[in-house]
């Protein structure tokens, strides 16, 4: 079982979508608006991830599994304190940054993601559990750091606050996917069943690709601009 959990990491760790052409160029250098950007598009996602772990929990009887998703919900939900949600967290970030909301939208991009990840969940108890565990908090660990490490600098070059957002998501992922890795290791007893966790966490990491397309695409729509 071993063997097949580390198999679901590698797959994370070596899929495309941490190699994305935006991600590395973030890498490299963070301008102010692609920190407030991705910030905005990442509100979304905050919102829809308690619900895609509310529907895989509703998805078995395996009062085990209940416990762990649930766990995992209570705390994105601040323990119940409202501040202390992750999407209070981020909304707080953008405020401080100077976020207009009255302007905030969706991308389609975005939108198609959640879409996705909605029918990948929507396939079943096992395929959730891989969309959930290492294609979003195995992989979001591997991402935030990536945002988390550029945000420092320009942190200091813009003064900004101390960016909790990025500590309470980093610190909750390690925590959140290792129960994830456990669980699924402990109920996923058949070929069936690991055959199931492994499509849905290739299809919700493919899905994540759209997240990131729809910022290239603001890219690409504002260097035209720039150049006429």
């Amino acid at each position: 079982m071993n063997d097949f959990i580390e198999h679901l990491k590698s797959e994370v760790e070596s899929h495309p979508v941490l190699t994305s052409k935006w991600l590395l160029d973030r890498k490299e250098r963070l301008r102010f608006e692609d920190l407030v950007l991705w910030l905005s598009q990442e509100y979304f996602v905050s919102i829809g991830f308690v619900d895609w772990f509310l529907l895989v929990a509703a998805k078995t009887r395996n009062q085990k599994a209940k416990i762990v998703l649930v766990e995992n919900i209570w705390e994105e939900l601040g323990e119940g304190k409202i501040d202390d949600t992750h999407v209070s967290i981020l909304t707080e970030f953008l405020n401080q940054l100077k976020f207009d909301f009255s302007t905030h939208e969706i991308l389609p991009e975005t939108k198609t993601y959640l879409e996705k990840m909605k029918s990948v969940i929507d396939l079943g108890f096992y395929y959730g559990l891989g969309a959930l565990g290492p294609a979003n908090e195995y992989l979001l660990k591997l991402e935030y750091s990536q945002i988390a490490n550029a945000y420092q600098k320009l942190k200091l070059e813009y003064n900004l606050p101390e960016g909790k957002f990025f500590q309470v998501n980093l610190d909750a992922d390690e925590g959140h996917s290792k129960r994830m890795f456990d669980l699924i290791a402990e109920v996923s007893e058949t070929d069936q069943s690991r055959h199931q966790v492994m499509e849905g966490n290739r299809l919700a990491l493919e899905a994540r690709k759209d997240f990131y397309l729809g910022l290239s695409r603001l890219d690409e729509f504002n260097l035209k601009k720039a150049v006429f």
